[in-house]
């Protein structure tokens, strides 16, 4: 939910029905056809603290979306490729990292919009590349892991009168890494299974400000690893409450707060620590501005837990700064500056680092300048670093220029 509640933080004003009128018409669907394609400057490609190499790369991403747009249904499918290769510049050779199995196919359901019973489901499938830099030491693969993930969420939301929502919703979330790519019989570094479900309040006491009440709980399983690792990491149980508003003072000015508690409970005698006491805080507080309907600004905090297949679990405290704006109907402006403060809780003895802490910075902005409806250049930059870790694993800094185009319609 806290994930939900910020996306939709983040949207302009009447950004969703704008969207569905871009496309192709097919009848009553909406299609979305597009690619994109960019050059890609990195700086250091391996994410090494050390010795860092860099390179230039191409990158093209062809998407197709399909969207029935109707108010009482809605259906939407998107599928994606993603085709990314290094051109090896100075006599390096990052072949290894050339993406050839990177995809992601979704679709949702969303019925009885405005009725007083609803239903809301989505699945997604997807392989990619892992994180880097998070589990073993590079040399033995990790670096180059992929994750093919399936997630399913769904949802049941009765209205029994326009000021209240509640849901009560389910979901699973199965995630395999795993290397080499196209090995019959692969290394698996890990495999949890997320299962879970909560209840959740949304009470609308003024015409523009919302009281929230979310909680969930929900079990970790973990798959088998091969070769089997000594920290890998087991079964765990947690759980999340939250309860907060979310409200326009004035046209121009917005703010949202939500404040709860969770804990993670690893059911076994670990050197790896459960949440507990102070460090079970969670919560998200945001104050927006928009001093023009097509102008944004937000200033945020967030707290929140989550899993992967190389820790128990993974805390992360972050402030934020993002802005969004559209000039003139044809420039759009995007830019955000980041900082996470990241517990990494894990089986002590293990050769990844884990457990530790790090600092987290990123900031980056993008230029997207639109010559038609379907078709625009773009021009970004992104800085990101990990510095100070407190094993002094998973540093790194990293500059990356990107400038391209797209074609067709997001």
């Amino acid at each position: 939910m806290l994930a939900l509640l910020a996306c939709a933080a983040l949207c302009l004003p009447g950004a969703a029905s704008a969207a569905d009128e871009s496309g192709v018409p097919l009848g009553p669907l909406i299609a979305k056809p597009s690619i994109s394609v960019e050059l890609v400057y990195d700086s250091n490609v391996y994410r090494q603290q050390q010795a860092p190499q860099a390179d230039l790369g191409l990158q093209a991403i062809p998407r197709i979306g399909l969207v029935f747009p109707g108010e009482s249904f809605r259906w939407e499918l998107n599928a994606h490729y993603r085709f990314f290769t290094y051109f090896n510049v100075a006599g390096r050779n990052h072949d290894d990292l050339r993406d050839l199995a990177n995809f992601g196919i979704s679709t949702s359901f969303d019925l009885g919009r405005q009725a007083k019973v609803g239903f809301w489901i989505a699945p997604r499938f997807y392989n990619r590349r892992g994180a880097r830099g998070a589990d073993i030491q590079p040399e033995q693969g990790s670096d180059l892991a992929y994750e093919l993930g399936v997630v399913l969420p769904l949802e049941l939301r009765f209205r029994p009168t326009q000021a209240f929502q509640i849901g009560v919703d389910a979901h699973w979330q199965y995630t395999r890494a795993f290397h080499p790519i196209f090995d019959p019989n692969p290394t698996v570094l890990g495999q949890p299974h997320d299962v879970g479900g909560g209840v959740s309040l949304d009470w609308r006491f003024f015409p523009r400000s919302h009281f929230l009440i979310d909680a969930d709980v929900g079990h970790v399983f973990q798959g088998p690893a091969s070769p089997v690792r000594s920290d890998t990491p087991v079964e765990n149980t947690y759980w999340r409450a939250l309860v907060g508003m979310k409200g326009d003072i004035t046209r121009k000015l917005s703010m949202m707060g939500l404040i709860g508690y969770g804990n993670v409970y690893l059911g076994q005698s670990l050197r790896a620590k459960n949440l507990s006491g102070i460090e079970g805080l969670i919560g998200q507080a945001e104050i927006a501005l928009r001093p023009i309907t097509t102008q944004r600004l937000a200033l945020g905090f967030r707290r929140d837990f989550s899993f992967r297949y190389y820790a128990y679990h993974i805390t992360d405290t972050q402030a934020y700064f993002k802005y969004k704006g559209l000039i003139a109907s044809r420039l759009q402006i995007q830019a955000d500056v980041t900082y996470i403060y990241r517990d990494l809780e894990g089986n002590d003895g293990g050769d990844d680092g884990i457990p530790r802490t790090e600092h987290q910075l990123s900031a980056g902005a993008q230029v997207d300048v639109f010559i038609a409806d379907w078709f625009a250049v773009l021009a970004g930059y992104r800085f990101s670093m990990v510095n100070p870790s407190s094993t002094n694993q998973g540093e790194y800094i990293d500059n990356r220029v990107n400038i391209g185009l797209r074609l067709g319609f997001m």
